[in-house]
């Protein structure tokens, strides 16, 4: 990380604790993702923060040593919450109240007996908009569908819960030497083919959770991840942020599982008019940088009928996500009846046509 301290306002974004800089009060901050600012319940002070495009990129840390300037300071104190039911773990301010699971729903949550050493972020995508305005990017997206039951656009979205979801993106030189046999028509004549491939890979993105229950999340994944800011604890006031399950390492192997797909297919894809086989690829990696991002997600649920459906929206571009009834599920029933007996009215013709013949 930088060793210059980055300001807001009259507000040191790295001290151990955020504070309002007109009372000095630091509880019940909140962001605000429509003004982009910071807002204090007690004495009002409003502090406008950075948004994407006005400043500083966010630097991205050398892999080899991201041991030694692993930086564990979330800029205020946190709990870390642990979801029973299915797994997640989600990281709260230490005075917000938690009473049930983001993902899940459930209210069997637990605090850990101690927060982990966890790799604070050094960017987040702020939240673009709030809880009130996910109702019309709901419906939006079932304008965008056809063959609706019309009354579902009455539904309204319950639940809703803002988030922020773990990313690392890395960066990379690559340096590959490959062989492989080919022949033009058949494998009865072949020569040898080897050569060198050079490519630079810039901002992979890799989902840094494993143990995610939504279904609907990676539906609405697309984030601008060029649109990220440096960190700032009062982003996430009044937000929970899910922790990383998926470490540096492990999400640099994923990363690098990316990577020799798309090197596979760029090395072979320009020699098309040949037939090729045993090949064979080894690469080396160079000036492998990353960065640790929190992307913002809202989830909630809305029920249609005695159904709850559960829906996944980008908080950033407000793209949404879920399932919905259709006119054809509605029918669905009386598809399954003429079904039935279609196939009891031909097994009866069979027969019939049977003893006929006999």
């Amino acid at each position: 990380m930088s060793e210059n301290s980055p300001f807001i306002g009259a507000v040191n974004v790295t001290s151990p604790e955020v504070k309002c800089p007109g009372c000095g009060a630091s509880s019940g901050l909140k962001f605000d993702p429509v003004s982009a600012t910071m807002t204090c319940p007690f004495c009002g002070l409003s502090s406008r923060l950075p948004q994407p495009g006005t400043v500083q990129a966010v630097q991205e840390l050398d892999f080899n040593s991201a041991q030694q300037r692993a930086n564990v300071n979330w800029g205020r104190a946190k709990k870390l919450i642990i979801c029973t039911n299915c797994g997640g773990e989600t990281i709260y301010d230490a005075e917000q109240l938690t009473g049930a699971c983001p993902f899940c729903g459930s209210t069997s949550v637990t605090p850990a007996a101690e927060l982990p050493q966890i790799m604070a972020p050094n960017g987040v995508i702020p939240f673009a908009f709030d809880k009130e305005q996910t109702q019309q990017c709901f419906i939006n997206y079932l304008k965008r569908r056809r063959g609706l039951v019309k009354k579902v656009f009455n539904c309204h979205l319950e639940n809703v819960v803002g988030i922020y979801l773990p990313f690392w993106t890395f960066d990379a030189y690559t340096i590959s030497s490959f062989s492989a046999q080919y022949s033009s028509y058949s494998r009865d004549t072949s020569s040898r083919f080897i050569g060198v491939w050079n490519q630079s890979f810039d901002d992979l993105v890799t989902y840094a959770s494993n143990k995610i229950t939504h279904p609907f999340i990676s539906k609405v994944q697309d984030f601008d991840f060029t649109k990220v800011v440096p960190y700032s604890p009062e982003y996430l006031a009044g937000f929970p942020a899910e922790r990383y399950t998926i470490g540096l390492d492990e999400g640099w192997e994923r990363t690098k599982m990316k990577i020799r797909k798309t090197l596979d297919y760029d090395i072979w894809k320009k020699n098309r008019g040949k037939f090729y086989y045993n090949r064979l690829m080894a690469t080396n990696y160079y000036n492998v940088k990353f960065r640790c991002l929190l992307a913002p997600m809202y989830l909630a649920t809305y029920k249609y009928g005695r159904r709850t459906f559960q829906v996944a929206i980008n908080g950033q571009t407000g793209e949404a996500f879920c399932p919905a009834p259709t006119k054809v599920g509605r029918l669905k029933p009386l598809f399954i009846i003429l079904g039935i007996l279609i196939v009891i009215l031909t097994f009866a013709l069979v027969i019939f046509v049977a003893a006929n013949a006999s």
